[in-house]
């Protein structure tokens, strides 16, 4: 009645109890609710013994009530036992949702964790770099998240599909507030593995956005600058300004050249600098200097070379204004002095009468004064010539400008010597007339007016031209009076004669005049001379100032110089003090030439107020020159001085920064290194953490100080010298480093101490809780130590103090626990002073829980006691029973102490404390005892039932005594089994470690047999100790199982634990090992295989290159099927070949070695191609281009055989199947060709022309480039070729042979026509007359001339010929008639033939007075003008832009020019004309002439060609043999002819056969420019070309002046550009003609 209300009870609690929680700690709950249960059911056993005991003997007693006692205690059995089966399977379901908890809440923290780090990583990341290799770096970078990302997707899928099961398994997030946290804890892990994803994708699209940008940007940035400069070298290599204004005019339009490529350039610039914005933007802070620099010296070359430019300009411009000021006065003074020349000359003779001779001195006197002036000029002209000899360098230059002037010189001089002696005649003639007085009225004039010169002439000073000039002057005047030295002398003579003919006071008037005269002379003499004397001392004293003046500007120039080409700053202190003193030095230099400027400046001042106002002087220009220089010097001293001086600051203050950083660096990295580790003592762990912040703000403080030391360096790194460049990276790389590390280092100790303070904290709340209960528990203990007197209180104090040992017993596994968790930390403790703390606290802990574990005991006894003494001996004896029933299940045989070392320790103890319990109540025994001997001996009563409660007493004590012996015994059992297996799981994990270390870890395998085969041999060895291994295995997991077959079952799942995590990992080193086997295994396996197959395939090489070269030997047959049949034969071995191409690829893959580059992603050993289909010719320098790409090389010399014997083989088949390809083409169109019948032929081509809606005229007008009328033969067959009309090389030939039918290599309309249309007679020549028109009208066709010569039919056999050309508007009516099949013209009395009718009277035709300016308005090239260019040796050859330049049709200008100026040197200016690669396959008719048509013979009737060429393409005409040309070729005979052809075609060709090809034929099969002339093939289109591109090799198209129109602001790199630049005097030295080519 008592147990069955609990067993319903108990079996409701246990169906209401909740599924197994998700979280760890509800989940320990559980667990500690589960352990109070089990307690509670095992509390009740020995109830239920007692009543399966009492009810049998109740049964024996009463049969017929028994049977209802017996189904309730049989019913009671059966619901204990089934509720001790659900307390089972309920411990087993918290077990494994305990295991799944721990597993699932540790991992997805781990990866959380991880996907954290990587995100921060992500979302903070490196700034993109502006260069191509670094950006290249970041995005493998960044690809390694990716394949991080993929290492954890597996975890990441388990993580997933485990934390649904789990939220299934709780009933779904609504209603279990645990399953909505790991709902939380998924989506968080999702987003961030997405938000990764995300982040990586554009951090890669962004990186290659930026890489794109940065290739662009720096590849047109190099071209640009290479460009830049080589046009700025090409500049300052250009040739100094000439002193012709024609020079210098083409030397402008040179320059005017070159600025439109500049300013095409101006383009690309822009795109460029837009680039660098766009790339500036893009990438990072620390690498956008490298770019702004990059585009500031672009922006510098620019300038640089508009500067350059302009300079060239501004020099050109003054040059020309030099010269043309000279040119133009050299010009008026000599043509002034050809009019005084004549009009001296036509001066009267000297007059006998005295008015005469006045009037002829009068006259004089004029001229003289005009004279006086050009005299002046001259001077000037002097003055600019020597000005002009300086610049000048050639020879031929100084005659040009010295050659004049001295000729001018010489008719001046004779000029002035006729004038001074007209003079003197005149003064002569006057004396001579007796007029005495009037010659020295004459004479007094002059000197008055002489005088009045010299003293109006101011003084002069300061410009040393102005100078000059009036030393120019003065010479002038001085001649002047030395020319009238003579009559001076005259007159004194005439005077003296006549003093002493007179007599008197006339006499002595006369002596007075004379001396008058003498002494005014003799003054102007001496001012002359002082004039002179002053004028050279004031130019000596200018030329000094100027002299000094240059001085000081050369020394500003060099000064100017110096700073402009200064080299970078200096990034540290040192170098940019040394720079800062230097510069110092070049101010304190500048300084002292202050003085000297200070002075020039008064001097200059002083010059100009001593010179007049209006004078033109040049010292203000110069002064104010210097001036402007002196201050732009000073200016730029100034700003080099700042700059300098603020990189002397920079450099200190980033290096004291850096130095005070690096000091930091070092404190904090000693902080790290003296920091203890982190404590498991709460109060520790926490003052750690704060320190540890403070530690931390510390460091982030100085995040913005490595930012902007970064950022300081990067520009010192991009703007300084490259020697301290390196200094400053290498310390900013270490320093950056070090800081990286201290950053980690910091976030991991942080993460440590966190986890410290979660454990110390868990801990320490643990032990706190439990002392707590402990103390109160004492105080309670202490408190209650009264014991009542009253039985009925003793009963209720006895009861509480159940009650508390219940609570007591609840208790002792958070006692475990925490014990448990103290005894780990202090495992895991690297400190003295934790593990002394941890065991202080363990102790007091301990010493805590026995203490009051023994006062509770105590307390118990006493109570027993106190009730056995009250005298309720019944209920002492009954709570003694009690106690020893409620102890005996703890004690039992079947109740399980095995499990793992630290269960087996506590079970230990827990038995210590329970004998200390079980040793204090043998007192209580002893004295109930005593008590039961008294109560027998004094009392009357029945004492029966006192013996049998003390029998009982006495087996239940004697058989706990004996149970606790045995459970001790069985624990120390259990424990030397734990220890033994703890001891052999860790030393086999151990183990497997280190293998799977070696065998994880082991390398690339070798490719050497020897090496290979030890390491398999090593390999088993370690096979055969991981067999031996297997033995522990076994050996550890069979105590394992004897440890489960009897285990505790808190220690169930520890133990199945650790038997898992031996065997799987056990299984793992197994498969790691079998793995290495296979893989070893299959490497030998491979290593032999590919040895046998190397052999396998050198013999079949070899097999086969002697097969081949065996049926190289063998002729080839002429019959179609056979050389089919061997073709299919040769297919067969190309496709063995090719089966075997992947063999020698893995032999090859194997051994391949490069020498220095990375392995290509092509195969070097050439892939054959299948089939016919497949017939074109592969250059053999395609498949191995030289030194593009590096060979194979190995170290095994057979392989090396292997790949040079492939490659011959493949070469040798290669040949073989062209050979065979050519026969059968060229059997296949002699078999065609066999039954070609031209009308057939023509039909066709006339539908195809019908069908493509064409007309025969446009065709040939197509083919007709220069509408003359006519095609040569060729040109007809490429015309035919290239319009993709179905037909082969081989029938062009016959059909052009038949179209031409006079055989002169051209094919005109008429016969085009004629040979289409052969019924239409209006096209057939067949009388005379018709001849005559025909012929007339062709010849007239080729007159070249602007005005085509005209020519007029009459009547029959009469034209009339306009002849308005050259010979006025005549008009001749001629007779014609035919003679022998030639055209002849009536003339005089005889016949002439009309080609040389016309070669005499067509201008273009005629010989000796041939207008070459007019031919050649005909027959150039488009847009090509007359003159002549230079040859520029290294351009780029233009293809012909017409037939007037091809090869075909007429030579170049210049060999044309040549060969009229030089008629006996004909191969000198002949281009040599290289053989077209075709191929004659056995035609008779080709064997003799050449692809390329003769010029035209009236075109050029002089033209001969050297023929050492042995190609007489110019020369000669191309005929057929006898039988396929003439007038036999026409419609009615045409297909008996062909036939015949053919015939002897296949009989000449089997000769041709046995007769060895031409030493030209094999290198033309090599070239592979075979004609396929398989009908409708392409082939033929192919050699066509290449026939034109070898063609237009052959002779380069003249060059011409006129520029070709610019396509693009930026002409093609290595295109010649013509210069439009003529030079009639010289020619440019060969090198500049090779840069200006080169442009």
């Amino acid at each position: 009645e008592e147990l069955w209300p609990w067993l319903i009870e108990t079996q409701r609690i246990i169906l209401q109890l909740p599924t197994p929680a998700l979280e760890y700690e509800t989940l320990r709950q559980q667990q500690e609710e589960h352990r109070q249960l089990r307690e509670l059911i095992a509390e009740h056993k020995p109830h239920i013994d007692k009543m399966n005991k009492t009810g049998p003997q109740l049964l024996e007693l009463s049969p017929g009530e028994g049977f209802s006692i017996q189904e309730k205690y049989v019913a009671a059995d059966t619901l204990y036992s089934q509720i001790k089966e659900d307390v089972k399977k309920r411990a087993v379901a918290l077990d494994e949702a305990m295991s799944q908890s721990t597993q699932f809440h540790n991992k997805i923290d781990q990866i959380r964790e991880s996907l954290e780090r990587i995100v921060e990583r992500l979302r903070q990341p490196p700034s993109i770099s502006a260069e191509v290799e670094k950006i290249k770096e970041q995005i493998s970078e960044n690809k390694n998240v990716s394949v991080d990302m993929e290492k954890l997707q597996p975890l990441y899928e388990t993580l997933k599909l485990r934390g649904e099961e789990m939220i299934a398994r709780s009933g779904g997030t609504d209603k279990d507030i645990s399953a909505k946290a790991v709902r939380d804890k998924l989506d968080q892990m999702v987003f961030i593995w997405e938000n990764i994803h995300t982040l990586v994708e554009e951090r890669e699209a962004k990186l290659l956005d930026v890489m794109e940008l940065a290739e662009k940007f720096w590849c047109d940035h190099m071209a640009l600058v290479v460009t830049t400069k080589d046009t700025q070298d090409l500049i300052q290599d250009l040739e100094e300004p000439g002193i012709d204004p024609s020079v210098v005019k083409q030397q402008q339009e040179a320059a005017e050249a070159i600025k439109e490529e500049i300013d095409g350039l101006q383009e690309e610039l822009d795109a460029v600098i837009n680039l660098g914005s766009e790339l500036i933007a893009a990438c990072g802070e620390p690498d956008k200097p490298i770019v702004k620099k990059s585009i500031d010296e672009l922006n510098s070359a620019w300038d640089s070379l508009n500067k350059a430019w302009k300079d060239r300009i501004d020099q050109l411009e003054e040059a020309m204004q030099t010269a043309v000021q000279y040119q133009d006065g050299l010009q008026a003074v000599f043509d002034w002095v050809d009019i005084a020349d004549g009009k001296l000359a036509s001066m009267s003779p000297i007059g006998t009468d005295l008015e005469t001779v006045k009037q002829q001195i009068e006259e004089l006197k004029q001229f003289k004064s005009e004279a006086y002036q050009q005299q002046i000029e001259m001077e000037r002209l002097n003055h600019q010539a020597e000005l002009l000899l300086k610049k000048v360098t050639e020879e031929s230059d100084k005659h040009t400008v010295q050659d004049p002037l001295v000729e001018l010189k010489l008719i001046w001089d004779s000029l002035d010597e006729r004038i001074v002696t007209r003079q003197h005649k005149l003064e002569g003639a006057l004396l001579a007339l007796g007029q005495f007085q009037h010659a020295l009225d004459e004479l007094l004039t002059w000197l008055t007016h002489t005088e009045g010169l010299l003293s109006e002439q101011k003084p002069v000073g300061g410009d040393p031209k102005a100078i000059e000039i009036e030393l120019a002057k003065h010479h002038v005047l001085q001649n002047d009076v030395l020319a009238h030295q003579s009559t001076v002398e005259a007159v004194n003579k005439a005077g003296n004669d006549l003093v002493e003919s007179s007599a008197g006071e006339e006499a002595s008037n006369l002596q007075h005049k004379l001396e008058v005269l003498n002494q005014r002379w003799q003054n102007v003499l001496e001012k002359t001379e002082q004039r002179k004397q002053q004028l050279d001392g004031a130019l000596r004293q200018a030329k000094g100032f100027h002299g000094e003046i240059e001085d000081l500007q050369q020394w500003l120039t060099d000064t100017e110089r110096h700073l402009l080409a200064s080299k970078p700053l200096g990034g540290l202190p040192e170098t940019a003090k040394e720079q800062l003193n230097a510069h110092m030095e070049i101010c304190a230099v500048f300084d002292v030439k202050e003085e000297t400027y200070r002075s020039l400046m008064q001097k200059g001042q002083q010059m100009l107020a001593r010179c007049p106002k209006s004078a033109e002087t040049n010292v203000d220009q110069d002064i104010n020159n210097l001036k402007e220089k002196w201050e732009s010097v000073e200016t730029k001293l100034t700003e080099r001085k700042t700059k300098l001086e603020e990189a002397l600051s920079l450099a200190v203050q980033f290096h004291d920064s850096l130095q005070d950083f690096i000091s930091w660096l070092t404190q904090a990295e000693q902080t790290l290194n003296v920091a203890s580790w982190p404590s498991l003592i709460l109060d520790t762990v926490l003052f750690q953490i704060d320190e540890h912040r403070v530690f931390a703000n510390e460091v982030n403080s100085h995040r913005e100080q490595i930012i902007e030391l970064d950022k300081t360096g990067t520009h010192l790194k991009y703007f300084s010298q490259k020697q301290d460049v390196v200094l400053i990276k290498n310390l900013l790389i270490s320093v950056q480093s070090r800081w990286e590390k201290v950053v980690q280092r910091l976030v991991e100790r942080g993460r440590s101490l966190d986890d410290a303070r979660k454990r110390a904290k868990q801990f320490h709340e643990a032990w706190s809780k439990l002392m707590e209960w402990l103390e109160e528990s004492e105080k309670s203990l202490d408190s209650d130590m009264e014991i009542a007197n009253d039985p009925d209180r003793i009963k209720t104090q006895l009861a509480q103090h159940k009650e508390f040992q219940k609570s007591l017993g609840a208790k002792h596994s958070v006692y475990d626990t925490t014990n448990r968790t103290g005894r780990s930390l202090k495992e895991k403790t690297c400190l003295a002073d934790d593990n002394l703390k941890l065991d202080d606290m363990l102790s007091e802990l301990r010493d805590k829980w026995d203490t009051i574990c023994g006062k509770s005991v105590e307390r118990q006894n006493k109570l027993e006691e106190a009730l056995l003494f009250s005298g309720q001996f019944t209920d002492a004896l009954q709570a003694l029973i009690d106690w020893l029933y409620r102890v005996e299940p703890q004690l039992a045989e079947d109740q399980p102490v095995h499990g793992d070392i630290d269960l087996v320790m506590n079970l230990i103890d827990n038995h210590k404390v329970f004998q200390k319990e079980l040793g204090k109540r043998t007192s209580s025994v002893q004295a109930l005892k005593r008590s039961a001997r008294e109560l027998i001996e004094g009392s009357s009563d029945d004492s029966s039932w006192v013996k049998v409660q003390m029998q009982e007493l006495s087996t239940r004590w004697e058989t706990i005594c004996a149970l606790s012996i045995s459970k001790q015994t069985r624990l120390e059992a259990a424990l030397h089994q734990a220890e033994e297996f703890h001891s052999v799981v860790h030393a086999l994990l151990e183990w497997l470690a280190e293998a799977e270390q070696t065998l994880r870890f082991h390398g690339v395998l070798p490719d050497d047999e020897d090496v290979l085969r030890t390491l398999i041999d090593q390999h088993k060895e370690f096979m055969k100790k991981l067999e031996e291994k297997r033995a522990d295995l076994n050996k550890a997991t069979s105590m394992g199982d004897a440890v489960l077959a009897m285990c505790h079952p808190d220690s169930i799942t520890t133990i199945k634990h650790w038997i898992t995590i031996i065997r799987a990992r056990f299984e793992e080193v197994l498969a790691w090992a079998k793995q290495h086997q296979q893989r070893l295994a299959s490497a030998l396996a491979g290593l032999i295989a590919k040895k046998e197959l190397l052999e396998a395939l050198l013999a079949w090489l070899q097999w086969a290159e002697t097969t081949l070269n065996e049926k190289d030997k063998e002729d080839i047959p002429q019959e179609i099927e056979e050389v089919k049949a061997l073709i299919a034969e040769h297919q067969s071995f190309m496709e063995e070949m090719t089966r075997k191409q992947p063999d020698v690829d893995k032999v090859t893959k194997t051994y391949k070695r490069r020498v220095a580059d990375p392995p290509s992603l092509q195969s070097h050993i050439p892939v054959l191609d299948k089939g016919r289909a497949g017939r074109k010719r592969f250059p053999a320098s395609g498949l191995y281009p030289s030194g593009s790409q590096a060979q194979i090389e190995t170290k095994n010399p057979r392989v090396n055989l292997l790949v040079s014997k492939w490659q011959q083989v493949w070469l040798l088949a290669l040949e073989r199947r062209r050979k065979l390809n050519d026969a059968l083409d060229r059997l296949e169109e002699l078999r065609e060709f066999a039954n070609f019948d031209f009308d057939i032929w023509r039909k066709k081509y006339m539908r195809w022309m019908n069908h493509k809606k064409s007309r025969v005229m446009d065709f040939f007008r197509r083919i007709d480039k220069d509408q003359d009328g006519k095609i040569t033969r060729q040109e007809f067959i490429d015309g035919i070729l290239s319009s993709k009309f179905p037909t082969s090389r081989l029938e062009m030939s016959a059909v052009a042979d038949i179209f031409d039918r006079d055989g002169d290599g051209y094919i005109d309309y008429y016969e085009f026509v004629a040979a289409l249309h052969p019924n239409k007679d209006a096209y057939k020549p067949i009388t005379d007359a018709d001849k005559i028109e025909d012929e007339v009208t062709r010849q007239v066709a080729k007159c070249k001339c602007a005005k085509r010569f005209q020519v007029e039919q009459i009547g029959d056999n009469k034209y009339r010929f306009f002849l308005g050309n050259q010979f006025g508007d005549s008009q001749q009516l001629r007779l014609v008639r035919i003679l022998r099949s030639t055209v002849m013209v009536r003339v005089g009395g005889g016949w002439m033939a009309l080609d040389e009718f016309l070669v005499k009277n067509d201008p273009c035709r005629a010989k000796g007075r041939t207008n070459m300016e007019l031919r050649e308005k005909f027959i150039l090239a488009d847009g090509a003008s007359q003159g002549m260019t230079p040859f520029r040796p290294r351009g780029r050859r233009s293809r012909p832009s017409s037939r007037g330049a091809s090869p075909n049709r007429s030579i170049s200008v210049s060999s044309q020019a040549a060969q009229g100026a030089s008629p006996q040197v004909p191969a000198t200016g002949t281009p040599k004309i290289l053989h077209p690669l075709t191929r004659n396959y056995g035609k008779p008719w080709l064997t003799n002439s050449k692809m390329s048509t003769p010029c035209k013979p009236a075109e050029c009737p002089d033209f001969a060609v050297s023929s050492t060429e042995g190609t007489p393409i110019q020369g000669s005409k191309l005929r057929l043999p006898g039988y396929l040309s003439g007038k036999g070729f026409h419609s009615g005979e045409d297909s008996g002819l062909i036939t015949t052809a053919a015939s002897r075609v296949r009989t000449q060709f089997a000769d041709a056969r046995r007769t060895p090809s031409r030493p030209g034929s094999r290198a033309g099969s090599k070239a592979g420019s075979r004609a396929s002339s398989r009908r409708g093939s392409d082939a033929s289109d192919f050699d066509i070309s290449e026939i034109q591109s070898v063609c237009s090799d052959v002779e380069p198209v003249p060059q011409t002046h006129r520029p070709a129109p610019r396509a693009s602001p930026r002409p093609a790199r290595g295109t010649g550009k013509p210069s439009k630049i003529p030079m009639p005097q010289r020619r440019l030295p060969a090198s500049r003609l090779d840069k200006s080519s080169k442009r």
